[in-house]
């Protein structure tokens, strides 16, 4: 090749070169510019989001800037139920008295028996309901003597005389009624009410509906006590008589406590709760079990899932009281979480003794309320 090719290759080299660096130099900026206006925009968790009014009833939600496009949100909203004008009459007795204390369509719920009212659990838990301020709660009563009660205490109360199923019978008072919630629950979302499930073993300490997402079909807590227990992990399988192919990975997560959750009324959410009853009324089961196996197990074959979408809450927000007692309690209490919206005594026996506590802790300011308590239910652990 003469001297004028070589030239010719020599700058062809070095043009190269310099557009590489160009492109390098481009791409660079465009990474630090693209963070920069992440960080501007508020690259965080989306905020939580809330009703306009009841007239809106199913679809009264209100995206914030942080959320997704309009098509999500288009999509979040298909299989609503049936609108029914608040103009006709009430259709029974149940959305007569909602329509007065739910007049956005939805409803913190507790179902009670006298059982849980005998050493006082049920007035600290209706006290946490006064004290943070939520006017549209209701207590079921599954007898008169817990309605009377409710009655005198200013309490709203609704009284549903039940029979226990008899496929849960020997499974203990608190099972069994638990058991008898997704019945109870259909009949509010069979009306169009959104509803807030609430066991009585829970510390209330802030108005949880100002803390909802209202993104998907089920919101509920976490058995989980910290990040991969409760919002996922990636795990690793290992078969060696496989060769290249020994590897394999699944996704793990603790199951979703049937104590507090929140439905939005939809016909996702109606066939769950639908699916929940029949099975409950004919098989003894753990309700908890059966709430994560219709909620998470695949459609398949023949069998079809609610398909009902999901979303953990926050476990800082609603805390268990493994992730208080074991953890939380233990940080210096600069570098504790705000103030949770509830506390759910759902590891421990001595609930009732450890919900005062929790409110000792947080709404009293007695930084010593938790130490008497072991951190798990055996004397010593921590």
């Amino acid at each position: 090749m003469d001297s004028q090719g070589k030239n010719k290759v020599t700058e062809g080299k070095a043009r190269n070169g310099a557009l590489l660096a160009i492109f390098l130099v481009g791409l660079c900026i465009g990474v630090v510019v693209a963070e920069r206006v992440y960080i501007a925009r508020g690259g965080r968790v989306p905020k939580p989001r809330f009703l306009r009014t009841h007239h809106d009833s199913l679809r009264s939600i209100v995206p914030s800037a942080d959320h997704a496009s309009s098509g999500n949100t288009a999509a979040a909203e298909s299989g609503a139920l049936p609108a029914y004008s608040d103009s006709l009459p009430p259709r029974n007795d149940l959305e007569e008295l909602l329509r007065k204390i739910a007049p956005k369509k939805e409803v913190l719920v507790a179902v009670a028996n006298k059982n849980v009212n005998w050493d006082g659990m049920l007035a600290t838990f209706t006290n946490g309901i006064k004290a943070a301020g939520i006017s549209n709660h209701l207590i079921v009563a599954l007898d008169q003597e817990t309605k009377s009660w409710a009655d005198v205490k200013g309490i709203n109360a609704y009284l549903l005389n039940l029979e226990v199923h008899k496929a849960q019978a020997g499974t203990g008072d608190n099972h069994a009624v638990s058991a008898m919630k997704f019945g109870i629950l259909k009949r509010f979302v069979e009306l169009g009410y959104a509803v807030l499930l609430s066991d009585v073993d829970i510390s209330i300490l802030q108005n949880p509906f100002d803390f909802l997402y209202r993104d998907s079909d089920v919101e509920g807590m976490t058995d989980g006590f910290d990040e991969p227990t409760a919002y996922g992990s990636i795990e690793g399988f290992d078969d060696p008589s496989m060769g290249w192919a020994r590897f394999a990975q699944f996704y793990k997560h603790f199951n979703m406590n049937s104590g507090l959750f929140y439905l939005r009324a939809n016909k996702r959410t109606l066939e769950l709760l639908v699916r929940l009853e029949t099975r409950l009324s004919k098989q003894k089961y753990w309700d908890q079990t059966a709430y994560n196996e219709e909620i998470f197990f695949l459609s398949h074959g023949s069998y079809k899932s609610p398909q009902v979408s999901v979303r953990v809450m926050e476990i800082d927000k609603f805390m268990n009281s493994k992730r208080l007692f074991k953890d939380i309690r233990h940080r210096p209490k600069s570098s504790q979480p705000p103030k949770p919206v509830t506390v759910h005594v759902n590891y421990h026996p001595d609930k009732h003794e450890r919900m005062k506590a929790i409110f000792k802790y947080y709404n009293e300011g007695d930084e010593h309320a938790l130490e008497p308590f072991p951190g798990g239910s055996e004397q010593g652990s921590r």
